[in-house]
């Protein structure tokens, strides 16, 4: 039987970061236990660290009191890069890289799809990028951290695309993956420099602005619902050649939600748990407990869950 809590954007390294207080910890663990339907592993699932605006050692030292107590309670831990933790992946495919050219193998390879084996503060885990899958009750849940459905967000790169788009050439995924490195890297690298972290956040919503006058939309990715990711997510399925998906789980936008359309899958979007402003109405610090009986959204601290799905 599979059963797992599902939890995102928890941005370690940051002073928003919910679980850095071990007290919040002590108590998801005491509500992992009494909701969690027997749950033997968690997935996390992208930014659980905040490579882009923290230290890497700040992000992993505030982890590591989290990551000690799912070892303690003897959960199987699988991590689902994001994108402000997406330098892991990039030291991934850089050690891959190490080895074949130890071998002599210097051919280019594309991998669209990342699985290795990481120890973080003595804690074994599973590692993926950008999908990871789960099957339980028969039904086939694809998870991913939820970066991709907005394509390129950083304004000069949105340049590059349409560039590549009057040439008569579409961006393919592989395209995506490279962009996003190059300007993922650069912010992971800024990190080390507070001022240049500050630029790049002001730079970033920047561009969000120039996004919403070309587009008319009046809000951002950010809080952005999931009836509006829609049909990203159908583009997304399909990129991935995923199959069958009953039910599409992300996080991303710290926004959480459900929403269905008639003959397409259930998609879920998990929230966060960080202290951030939330727009009005919105609540922080949620999760999703996965297990036989099917799915519940559920905000710590609330003794009814927030969502019971019965689509799925």
């Amino acid at each position: 039987m599979t059963s797992a809590v599902v939890i995102s954007d928890i941005h370690f390294g940051v002073d928003s970061s919910t679980l850095a207080d071990q007290k919040k910890v002590d108590f998801l663990a005491w509500e992992i236990w009494k909701y969690g339907r027997g749950c033997d592993r968690v997935v996390l699932l992208g930014d659980i660290f905040d490579l882009w605006r923290a230290r890497p050692e700040k992000a992993i030292r505030d982890a590591r009191y989290f990551f000690e107590k799912m070892a303690e309670m003897d959960m199987k831990i699988s991590y689902v890069v994001g994108n402000h933790d997406h330098h892991m992946a990039v030291m991934s495919q850089e050690s891959d890289f190490l080895e074949r050219i130890a071998r002599g193998d210097t051919y280019s390879v594309y991998t669209p799809n990342l699985r290795w084996n990481q120890t973080i503060n003595g804690i074994n885990m599973d590692m993926y990028y950008p999908i990871y899958r789960i099957k339980c009750s028969n039904r086939n849940f694809l998870l991913t951290h939820g970066h991709h459905l907005d394509g390129i967000q950083a304004f000069s790169l949105q340049i590059v695309e349409k560039l590549r788009k009057l040439s008569g050439e579409e961006i393919t995924p592989a395209d995506l993956e490279r962009m996003m490195a190059y300007a993922y890297e650069s912010i992971y690298r800024s990190s080390y420099i507070g001022e240049m972290a500050e630029m790049e956040e002001r730079l970033w919503k920047v561009s969000s602005i120039f996004s919403r006058v070309r587009t008319g939309i009046l809000r951002t990715f950010r809080f952005t619902p999931v009836e509006r990711h829609y049909e990203a997510i159908m583009r997304f399925i399909r990129d991935q050649q995923a199959g069958r998906v009953d039910c599409f789980i992300y996080g991303d936008t710290h926004r959480a939600g459900v929403y269905s359309r008639d003959g397409g899958p259930l998609a879920v979007n998990i929230g966060s748990f960080t202290e951030e402003d939330q727009p009005a109405g919105e609540v922080p610090n949620t999760y999703l407990v996965l297990s036989e009986d099917g799915i519940e959204l559920r905000q710590m601290g609330r003794k009814e869950p927030l969502i019971v799905p019965n689509e799925i």
